[in-house]
């Protein structure tokens, strides 16, 4: 006759535990309390629970595997099957709650970790426990922390484990030792932190932490909002940005991997405040699209539970135990992934798909990948090649552009010179101490609108320039000899009836040329100078845009 009332079974149990004797449980069903201990195989077809303890903390160590490859069953008989818990001289399985379970990648080995026992073993081949109490060096006082295994490795990853909080500790089958990996920075979360969900993704190849709380002002609980994420291979943290009906803060809460890894299902759990409210919500994550979905709740508190064991296969989310409201725990529930509802069957109606990774970490230098095939190989050797050939051209061409442009700047201030020169002779009206005059025209660019103010400053100092320049020419003139008088220059003076200070230059053929005439030709020769300097500077812009998309086309994959 077996033992089903709950309230017996917790009294037995705390009687016996104070004992630290094995207390008597079901030969066929695990008792459903709260706080046990976890794990899947990588291949999703078993499913472990150990340990347990009732609302008081009165615990036992009760051990039981879920077949998850069964076609269907029902949640009033799922599949269990009890296991040894040792006995006598041999190892036992611990007397614990709130351990850490984890399965090594090729499924043979089992192994749990508590603050209180260090690291138990088990042989699942052998239904044996082999180990306890493997020391791990100095661990944290607090309880609720979640194992996962990388399945590339094998290395078991427990988040805050060691080191007060600050460490998270790494365990290895082969070697039956334990190192540290970094925590999260403080930006990512606060520490210390417990009762979070933690589990490895295989579409991601990466580990997953959800929630967890701080608990070091209890009147103002801290709460992890963030989905965070761990990249073994670089044993480094960040927040991963997510889309859709985010969960809230949780705590004492379940997070596993569905579907091949393409889903993550959040359960239940407690939002972390004063009252440690209960919740009963389903979350999935399309981890392609970092998108999540709120299951629609059913009516009632029939499913509210916290510190449960979960578990997926194919399109079912399994749930075992959990303290609900009451104090009352909770047996197995099905939720069905395909129709988000809660149900009582379970349908393995299709195999769990294989996960095809994705890159998690930004490509810095991309670089054309190869393809099989001689066709293919020579596709890319021929078009490697005419990238290359279109740089050569692009940068041939570029430079006589260049080239080109020096050339007509070099023309166009030999021009200048050559008209300053022979062109015209500059003269400037004097008065009796050889002083030049203030001119009393002024005269603006014919620039763009927005360069007329400083169009207007060039031409004042090159005025300035020209007027020195003439008047220097002047006194040396005036200097010489009457005798010594130019051909092609004319001098005037002003007189009593013309108050103007107009220059007056004469060419080579004697005609007169206005100061305001002078003025404008020497504008025009500073406009195209200028001129040739910005189609030079544009020439540049082009080559350099050139230059860019032919390198972008030349290293695209």
């Amino acid at each position: 006759m077996s033992i089903r009332n709950p309230l017996l079974i917790s009294l037995v149990a705390a009687s016996l535990s104070t004992l630290h004797i094995t207390p008597f449980v079901s030969a066929q069903i695990p008792v459903p309390l709260c706080c046990m201990a976890y794990a899947t195989t990588h291949d999703q077809k078993t499913f472990f629970v150990q340990g347990r303890a009732s609302a008081h903390h009165f615990v036992n160590n009760q051990f039981f595997s879920l077949d998850l490859t069964q076609p269907s069953w029902n949640t009033t008989a799922p599949p269990w099957k009890p296991l040894s818990v040792g006995a006598g001289d041999r190892a036992s399985s611990p007397v614990d709650f709130g351990l850490a379970m984890a399965i090594s990648k090729d499924g043979r080995m089992l192994m749990e970790w508590g603050m209180r026992i260090g690291v138990a073993i088990y042989d699942i081949e052998a239904n044996v426990w082999i180990g306890k109490g493997i020391g791990t060096g100095k661990r944290t006082g607090y309880i609720g922390y979640q194992a996962a295994t990388d399945p590339n490795t094998g290395l078991v990853y427990i988040p805050a484990a060691m080191n007060d909080s600050t460490g998270m500790m790494v365990y290895s089958f082969a070697t039956k030792e334990t190192t540290l990996a970094p925590m999260p920075s403080v930006k990512l979360l606060r520490l210390p932190m417990m009762k979070y969900a933690w589990a490895w993704n295989g579409v991601r190849q990466s580990m997953l932490l959800h929630g967890g709380a701080n608990y070091d002002n209890f009147e103002k609980p801290y709460g992890n909002p963030n989905l965070l994420e761990f990249l073994p291979t670089t044993s480094t943290w960040r927040r991963l940005t997510t889309k859709g009906q985010r969960p809230p803060p949780l705590s004492e809460h379940c997070m596993v991997s569905a579907q091949g890894g393409s889903k993550m299902v959040v359960y239940g759990g407690t939002l972390v405040n004063v009252n440690s409210t209960l919740q009963g919500d389903v979350y999935i994550l399309d981890v392609a699209s970092l998108t999540w979905t709120k299951a629609p709740s059913p009516p009632g508190n029939s499913h509210f539970r916290r510190n449960m064991a979960c578990t997926a296969a194919g399109n079912n989310f399994v749930v075992w135990g959990g303290q609900s409201f009451n104090l009352t725990f909770l047996d197995t529930a099905v939720f069905d992934l395909r129709s988000n509802k809660w149900t009582t069957q379970f349908f393995l109606d299709i195999p769990t798909p294989t996960p095809t990774p994705i890159s998690t970490t930004p490509i810095e230098s991309p670089t054309p990948t190869k393809t099989g095939g001689n066709a293919n190989s020579e596709n890319s050797t021929s078009n490697v090649r005419g990238k290359t050939i279109s740089i050569i051209i692009g940068v041939a061409s570029s430079l006589g552009i260049l080239i080109i442009g020096a050339c007509i700047l070099f023309c166009l201030r030999r021009r200048r010179r050559n008209k300053g020169g022979a062109g015209f002779s500059r003269i400037q009206n004097v008065n009796v101490n050889n002083k030049p005059k203030r001119a009393s025209k002024r005269w603006s660019g014919r620039g763009p609108a927005n360069n007329q103010s400083r169009d207007s400053q060039e031409a004042r100092s090159l005025q300035h320039q020209l007027f020195e320049q003439e008047r220097r020419s002047q006194e040396k003139s005036v200097s010489r000899s009457n005798s010594e008088k130019s051909d092609s220059v004319q001098l005037l003076s002003p007189t009593m009836t013309d108050n103007s200070d107009t220059l007056v230059a004469l060419n080579s053929g004697g005609m007169r040329i206005s100061q305001e005439e002078w003025l404008r030709r020497q504008r025009e020769e500073v406009n195209q100078e200028r001129q040739a300097l910005v189609d030079i500077h544009m020439q540049q812009l082009e080559y350099q845009r050139q230059m860019e998309a032919l390198r972008t086309e030349a290293y695209t994959p």
